[in-house]
């Protein structure tokens, strides 16, 4: 073990590799950078003291090849090999065979990783040492259908060697088991290079409480606290927070202790996560995740304890920097999961290149991205573009912050959850602390995430439209450059988001129009028109937008936190139409089309089939997400138009349902 480490290669991409880079700079240890060709131009592969091609194509052959990335390190002259979180993360055989190359693995020991990598038998570990736990079964697909009917419905289907919110379904009655036993055995191989699964009984809307422990090799433990994640949806953490706002102390007390208890029975060493259910007075052991987590900035927050640097000085063969006695939790901490998905369609991954990206500068805020102007968001990952950090001196404050920093956080080009996410910090069951696993999908079945709200809007997005539209500048001095070719339209037909909107226009000048709406007229004027800045008055009030003009003569408005692409319908492609349904396929048939950019990983209809409307057709993969593509309509399945493995883009017809049968 080296009492110095002077080299590290990232084994990682996106935000947590820049993070890791920020500590071993400040520590002046030099970085290593790799990175597959979809991530040649992406910042991370260009954040290091040095950055490497990883050869081949798709997660197997490149950020889960640990054979490449270990030769990679060895050329680098790398001492160490940090995994990062995910991918090769909690590979017990990566550990080893980092080890076995005679570099540092940056993380636990290889028997640490084995014990709590397999979930089933780490619960099987936890109780034998009397942490409470879940009744659930291991085993082959048959003995699993077989030990459903004893455990009861409803069940969790995992997967053993899973984790962040992948490879994991819930099962309500035993029609749905087979195909939920099948799909996440799918999601695990193709994620985890592991397809074991294994059953638990489901608890109905608990919280989801995880404890953060350090350990060194000298035998000390200590737990920095806990961390509130249950706000979730599809088992994936959307906003995260330390303290929780709904355990007391005395259960406090007992969860810490009971992670602590697990970290030294197996000897652990280097920064990890213990993971509990609590439902009321009592706590269940979940599963330990070896390896930094995710949200682990709300801990570093409140706590001042830099995790990557522990985990480094760890990895030389040194004690930790604190006692369990030097460790106190400071104010409050929120963490918010930027996605590039769209909520309005049912959270469907948003792919695609960002026109513009700028991040709130706020004190007290902390932004974990790897992102900038002109950065393309693929399918090949996971849909996360960043991580918005609060910390003030209380939950309320924090909450607060946070919205204030998602309101000003502009990302154009394509869809995100910002305004998702502040409608959810603001729900009132979240500002009461009153946060269960349940919560996300209540609220959204009440509408939230729904539809934007634009009605109210609508003359001010015209207007900001219009005025963000227009040529002007020195360069356009002329009076028709300035007023452009809507200055003829007095009635100019725009597209909000999709949605048709059409207003009565009368100009006064090119900065000032008047809109007729019920018969009255309201003045507009353009005040100040800065880069993808403009002030305008509406109505006699102020209003502060941001916006982003678009190659293809669109124009991204920013107004708060929601964002809306808007252009001119006059200048909408027939097939840009089709894809918005103007045009149906024809009277007698029903045109599915592919709702994002993905691949067909299973087709489960076949032609001349009877369907009724959601019924699943095909599963598309997109940003490593398993999405259902359902019949719009009843009808007789008339043609397929892709096959198993194709990669499709937004919009490709994928089946053709005929409602005349």
């Amino acid at each position: 073990m080296p009492d110095t480490i002077k080299k590290v290669l990232v084994a990682n991409r996106g935000e947590i590799a820049l993070r890791i880079f920020r500590t071993l700079r400040s520590m002046e240890i030099s970085c290593v950078a790799i990175y597959a060709e979809a991530d040649a131009r992406a910042v991370h592969a260009r954040g290091a003291d040095q950055g490497l091609k990883l050869q081949g194509k798709g997660l197997s052959e490149t950020y889960l090849n640990g054979e490449q990335v270990i030769a990679l390190a060895l050329q680098a002259g790398a001492d160490a090999i940090h995994p990062g979180y995910g991918f090769l993360s909690e590979s017990e055989g990566f550990a080893r065979a980092v080890k076995d190359a005679g570099l540092v693995f940056i993380g636990p020991g290889e028997e640490a990783i084995r014990l709590m990598g397999n979930k089933a038998g780490a619960r099987r570990l936890a109780a034998g040492i009397g942490i409470p736990t879940i009744e659930g079964a291991t085993g082959a697909a048959a003995g699993l259908i077989k030990e459903a009917g004893r455990i009861g419905f409803p069940l969790l289907v995992k997967a053993a060697g899973g984790g962040g919110g992948k490879g994991m379904r819930i099962v309500r009655s035993a029609d749905e088991l087979e195909e939920a036993l099948e799909s996440t055995q799918r999601e695990a191989r193709n994620y985890f290079g592991n397809g074991e699964v294994y059953i638990e009984k489901y608890l109905d809307d608990p919280r989801h409480i995880e404890v953060q422990v350090l350990g060194d090799q000298s035998g000390n433990v200590i737990s920095l606290f806990e961390r509130e994640c249950s706000v979730q949806r599809r088992y994936q953490k959307i906003i995260e927070e330390a303290p929780s706002p709904g355990i007391s102390a005395t259960l406090r007390r007992q969860i810490t202790e009971a992670a602590r208890a697990i970290a030294r029975h197996i000897g652990y060493s280097s920064a990890g996560t213990v993971e509990f259910l609590v439902k009321g007075k009592s706590f269940y052991f979940l599963e330990m995740n070896t390896r930094i987590q995710v949200e682990h900035p709300v801990t570093e927050m409140i706590t001042g304890v830099d995790l990557v640097r522990e985990q480094l000085l760890v990895a030389m063969g040194r004690d930790l920097s604190y006692k369990q006695e030097d460790v106190s939790a400071r104010g409050h901490a929120i963490e918010a999961r930027v996605y590039a998905e769209d909520p309005v369609r049912n959270f469907q991954p948003s792919p695609g290149k960002v026109l513009f990206y700028r991040e709130p500068g706020l004190p007290g805020l902390r932004i974990d991205a790897a992102m900038e102007t002109g950065c393309v968001v693929g399918t090949d990952y996971d849909p996360m573009i960043s991580k918005v950090i609060s910390h003030a001196a209380d939950r309320k404050q924090a909450i607060d912050l946070l919205c204030r920093g998602l309101e000003r956080y502009a990302i154009h080009g394509i869809r995100t959850n910002l305004a998702f996410l502040v409608e959810l910090l603001r729900s009132e069951p979240f500002m009461k602390g009153e946060t269960n696993t349940g919560l996300v999908g209540r609220l959204i079945g009440t509408g939230l995430g729904h539809e934007p709200p634009t009605e109210e809007n609508d003359e001010l997005l015209v207007a900001a439209f219009l005025f963000a539209s227009r040529e002007n500048g020195p360069g356009n001095a002329g009076l028709w450059k300035q007023l452009g070719y809507w200055r003829l339209m007095m009635s100019p037909e725009v597209l909000i988001s999709d949605r048709l909107v059409k207003r009565k226009l009368v100009f006064d000048n090119p900065s000032c129009f008047r809109m007729e709406l019920a018969g009255k007229q309201e003045v507009y004027r353009l005040i100040k028109k800065e880069s993808h800045e403009m002030t305008l008055e509406a109505a006699g009030m102020t209003h502060r937008l941001l916006y982003t003009q678009a190659p293809d003569d669109s124009v991204w408005i920013q107004n708060g936190a929601n964002t809306f692409r808007m252009r001119y319908a006059q200048r909408i492609s027939d097939r840009e139409l089709i894809g918005l349904g103007h045009h149906p396929v024809s009277k007698e048939d029903s045109m599915v089309r592919a709702p994002m950019h993905g691949k067909v990983i299973k087709i489960t209809v076949r032609e001349s089939d009877l369907v009724n409307k959601g019924d699943t057709l095909l599963i598309l993969e997109s940003m490593k997400m398993e999405n259902r593509i359902v019949a719009t309509t009843k009808g007789k399945v008339g043609s397929i138009r892709v096959a198993e493995g194709e990669v499709v883009a937004d919009n490709t017809p994928l089946v053709v349902l005929s409602v005349d049968f």
